[in-house]
């Protein structure tokens, strides 16, 4: 798995979840990249199906939490 790679899955959730890749608006140490690499790497073995799910889970969790009203 390359960077691009990674990088490419890191875009892809945050937007689904509206988290940014970086911790309170500073980078990231090299563990916490590793780290992040390493979530992203599992991610990616999961099965397509289950990869869709995921994300699919992750759209609906946004679309509540930015519809519901306080």
């Amino acid at each position: 798995m390359s960077d691009k790679d990674v990088i490419e899955a890191a875009r892809i959730i945050e937007s689904l979840l509206g988290v940014p890749p970086t911790v309170s608006g500073r980078r990231m140490t090299r563990q916490e990249r590793q780290e992040q690499a390493e979530r992203v790497r599992r991610f990616l073995v999961l099965p397509p199906e289950l990869q869709e799910g995921v994300l699919r889970y992750a759209e609906n969790m946004k679309g509540a939490y930015l519809s519901k009203k306080y």
